[in-house]
């Protein structure tokens, strides 16, 4: 049977990067994003460069967010269903933000064509705008959903308890931390996300494509040494 005109392979193999890409490019995104203190309009003035490369690459995480849901779901689809179902639901309000907020980044390039005076208003203008806390919602929306996905993992048997454990933590560090924690902390945190939703994503590409069809309940499990003594 052709690649053609047999499916599995390209859906697991997207499933599998999916996994593995939306968080590596969420770590590699966050150092460089340049709009920490400096604001919309310094960033644009001192590094539209960055402020388009950051955009970019929450664009594309936030694709790759879409097959990494699909992955989860499909994987447990008979052990921890319901869980898979709402964290992707969350997960993919995640991902509208950060497309959302990519956007506003490219927007915001303009600004440095503008009077310096205008523009900084319309930056405070914007940030003190009720209307855009939606980006808030939106935004916790994706810790909460990675969380849901990682136990619903967990349950289908595809990972050990430790990482929904460590999910769960960094979901609710990001909710209770300040607005800005510090570089190293938001890295550490990214790091962890991108460590269990990798690991995934290594997990799901080793299938076979006979197996990537099996249910939850009866795929072999690749790492089940590992994640029995965790």
């Amino acid at each position: 049977m052709s690649v053609f005109s047999d499916a599995r392979r390209p859906r697991r193999i997207t499933a599998g990067l999916g996994l593995l890409g939306f968080a590596a490019l969420l770590v590699i995104q966050d150092p460089l994003d340049p709009t920490g203190a400096a604001g919309f309009y310094d960033a644009s003035i001192r590094h539209p460069g960055l402020l388009t490369a950051s955009a970019l690459m929450l664009l594309a995480s936030a694709v790759l967010t879409v097959p990494a849901i699909g992955a989860v779901i499909h994987q447990a689809r008979d052990r921890g269903s319901l869980l898979a179902h709402l964290g992707g639901l969350f997960t993919l309000l995640g991902a509208l933000g950060h497309m959302g907020l990519a956007t506003v980044y490219l927007v915001m390039r303009s600004l440095a064509g503008g009077d310096p005076g205008q523009m900084r208003a319309f930056e405070d203008r914007l940030n003190s705008d009720a209307a855009l806390m939606i980006f808030v919602v939106l935004l916790t929306s994706f810790g909460i959903g990675i969380a849901l996905l990682s136990w619903a993992a967990w349950r289908a048997g595809l990972i050990g308890w430790w990482a929904p454990a460590m999910i769960t933590a960094v979901a609710i560090a990001h909710n209770a931390l300040p607005d800005d924690p510090p570089m190293p902390v938001q890295l550490a945190a990214l790091g962890v996300i991108a460590v269990v939703f990798g690991r995934l994503g290594v997990r799901t590409l080793r299938l076979s494509d006979t197996d990537w069809d099996h249910t939850s309940a009866s795929a072999p499990e690749p790492f089940s040494t590992a994640a029995t003594s965790d």
